[in-house]
C-alpha cells in the first residue's frame, strides 16, 4: 500500500492528492489545504499546481541543499561509470536510457525519504493472529535491538516487508524501521556490528533502506565484480567513493 509522503500512513485512493512538484502522494486532510482548494484541485485545466508542504518548505530545502547536490552528483557519477564500463569492458550491456531531470528528482526524494529507515533481515516473527499483537510483538523486539546499539529512541514505526504466511511457523520476513531522522539511522548502522556481541540478535542483519536504482546499482558492480574475478583478478573489491559503487583494486589506483 501507498503511503502518504507527510504523515507515512496507508492512503486510499478518495482522499488522497498528489504533488504536482515531487510526485508523492499526500493525504487531504496532510495538505493544509481548504475544502475549495481541494475542490479547485480536480480541474483538469486548472493553471496553478500544487506543491505539498514537504516540497515547498523552502527552510528545509534550504538546509538540504547541499546533501541534494552532492546525491545528484552521485547519480551522475552512477551514469558515467555505466557509461564507462560499456566501453571498456567486453561485457554486452543494454544501452543506457538517461532519465531526465523529473526522474533525477524522484529519485533524490525517494532517497531523502529512505534515510530515515533500516531494514533488518533474519529477525523471528512470531505467529500470532491479532495483527496488532503482532505489530507490539516487532516493536517491542525492534526497542530491544535498537538498546543493543546504545540508540534510544521513543517514536518509530516498524513494517513486515512481504506477504504473511499463516500456514508456516518459520517466517522471518525483514522488518523496515522508520525512525524520526536520518541521524539516528546512520547511527544504527554504524553501531551495527554491536549486533554480533548478542546471542539474541547475533544472525540478525541491519542494512540502509535503498531506492531501486541503488539495489540495481549494487547488482551491476556485483556482476561486474564477479565477471572480473572469473578473468583472473583476486585484488578487486566494492567499495563505496562518494556514496557510489565502484570496483576497486586492494592497494592500487581506482578502477
Amino acid at each position: 500500500m501507498t503511503s502518504c509522503a507527510i504523515c507515512n500512513n496507508g492512503l486510499t485512493p478518495e482522499k488522497e492528492i498528489t504533488c504536482d512538484m515531487c510526485r508523492n502522494y499526500i493525504h487531504t486532510t496532510c495538505s493544509g489545504l481548504s475544502r475549495t482548494e481541494l475542490q479547485y484541485l480536480k480541474n483538469k485545466d486548472r493553471k496553478l499546481s500544487f506543491p505539498c508542504p514537504t516540497w515547498s518548505d523552502l527552510k528545509l530545502q534550504l538546509i538540504k541543499l547541499h546533501e541534494l547536490t552532492s546525491t545528484v552528483g552521485a547519480l551522475e557519477s552512477e551514469l558515467r561509470i555505466l557509461k564507462e564500463s560499456m566501453t571498456s569492458r567486453d561485457v554486452k550491456i543494454d544501452p543506457i536510457k538517461v532519465p531526465d531531470v523529473e526522474s533525477i528528482i524522484q529519485e533524490v526524494c525517494d532517497r531523502q525519504r529512505r534515510k530515515n529507515n533500516i531494514i533488518l533481515y533474519n529477525v523471528s516473527e512470531n505467529v500470532l493472529n491479532n495483527r496488532n499483537d503482532q505489530v507490539a510483538a516487532d516493536m517491542e523486539l525492534v526497542g530491544e535491538l535498537l538498546q543493543v546499539l546504545d540508540v534510544s529512541i521513543d517514536n518509530l514505526t516498524t513494517i513486515r516487508l512481504g506477504k504473511f504466511d499463516s500456514s508456516r511457523t518459520d517466517m522471518k520476513r525483514p522488518i523496515k524501521v522508520c525512525l524520526p531522522d536520518g541521524d539516528i539511522a546512520s547511527k544504527a548502522f554504524q553501531r551495527r556490528q554491536k549486533l554480533r556481541t548478542s546471542d539474541k540478535f547475533k544472525n540478525v542483519f541491519l542494512v540502509k533502506d535503498k531506492t531501486p536504482m541503488q539495489l540495481k546499482s549494487y547488482r551491476e558492480a556485483r556482476q561486474e565484480l564477479q565477471t572480473r574475478k572469473a578473468a583472473g583478478e583476486t585484488d578487486v573489491y566494492i567499495k563505496y567513493i562518494n556514496d557510489v559503487l565502484k570496483v576497486v583494486k586492494t592497494g592500487g589506483p581506482e578502477n
